[in-house]
């Protein structure tokens, strides 16, 4: 197998939000499934939440949601916090970003005419728009379309968000005889769902319980390492590369990510020339840990993980934590694959 060098070099993993090579959370994407069912069959929106520690992979499971189910007409949107100003505001944001260009020509000319008759600058009826909005929707939906309102960081916008979400828990997306099949799918820190329950009338969901993720299966995280090293045509034992990437990354996807994007980057030079028995997985390691390490620092820095800091410091500690548990008494990390390398066996610690 020739190595893809182009390939591999263009690979990018430095947008924390997606997956490059996704593998695994059936069980999240089954339940996933059974929200858009309950959502077909309801007049109010459908709550749908995946909660858990930074770097566990909630934003990646959304994207791949998106990216998976688009071929069966679930068009996601991603409001800010204008949008959900009013259930109005949200339905006009959701149609201009899920609708095609037809939609929002026929906006278009709607401002357009409105000008005309007033013969000045027009005042846009806003109840107006987000009426052809949800008519445009609703015409979507009855080609069995649902619509997902995907509203990420979570635990940080509960509160601005509580008086729309409480309209999507009561009556839904539509206005008046239009219903458009609807879920709000939430992804942010393990305590999201009590921000949520603390919203008065939003405490009763239990149709609507949450999805506590964490790790990955070592299976699944070298399903993921295998298919980046088939995609780019790495030479060798790609089996047990895999599984060693896999039990460096202790199952944590963000670690996965830095983990696969090391093995990558020694790929790519040109001594190794994708070649895994001339890798030197001491310094994909040294790599991985450290990039793992300056990862977390800038979430911490992030504005809306701030808002928890305490919290989100105590659950990256206990990530790390439950990671060397598992090197001391569980899944020690192996040696290096064979083949080589240019310094041999991988050092047990972890280097943090």
């Amino acid at each position: 197998m020739t190595f893809r060098r182009g390939l591999a070099e263009d690979i990018t993993f430095d947008d924390r939000d997606i997956a490059q090579f996704f593998a695994g959370r059936h069980l999240e994407i089954d339940a996933f499934r059974e929200a858009l069912k309950r959502a077909g069959q309801k007049t109010q929106a459908v709550f749908s939440i995946y909660q858990g520690p930074p770097g566990c992979g909630k934003t990646s499971l959304a994207k791949q949601l998106e990216k998976t189910m688009r071929k069966e007409r679930v068009l996601f949107a991603r409001p800010t916090e204008a949008d959900m100003h009013s259930i109005e505001s949200l339905i006009l944001a959701a149609a201009s970003q899920t609708l095609d260009e037809d939609f929002r020509v026929r906006v278009a000319k709607t401002i357009e005419r409105v000008g005309d008759l007033a013969g000045a600058t027009p005042i846009i009826n806003f109840q107006a728009f987000a009426s052809l909005a949800s008519e445009a929707l609703y015409a979507w939906s009855k080609k069995d379309t649902q619509l997902v309102i995907h509203i990420d960081e979570a635990h940080a916008r509960i509160e601005p968000y509580g008086k729309t979400l409480l309209a999507l828990h009561t009556e839904g997306l539509g206005r008046g005889l239009v219903t458009i099949p609807c879920i709000v799918l939430f992804t942010g820190l393990s305590h999201t769902t009590g921000r949520i329950d603390a919203v008065e009338g939003l405490s009763r969901m239990s149709e609507e319980a949450p999805f506590n993720m964490g790790e990955l299966s070592q299976a699944e995280s070298a399903e993921s390492t295998m298919h980046m090293l088939n995609t780019i045509g790495a030479a060798g034992g790609r089996d047990q590369a895999a599984r060693y990437i896999a039990a460096l990354s202790f199952g944590w996807p963000r670690h996965l990510n830095r983990a696969q994007k090391a093995l990558r980057d020694e790929l790519a030079l040109e001594e190794v020339d994708g070649d895994l028995g001339r890798a030197d997985f001491n310094n994909i390691k040294q790599k991985s840990d450290e990039s793992c390490e300056r990862y977390y620092d800038t979430r911490l820095n992030d504005p809306l993980l701030a808002q928890d800091k305490p919290l989100s410091i105590q659950m990256l500690d206990s990530i790390r934590k439950s990671c060397l548990i598992e090197l001391c008494c569980g899944r020690p990390l192996m040696g290096s694959p064979t083949g080589g390398g240019r310094t041999g066996k991988v050092s047990s610690s972890m280097g943090r």
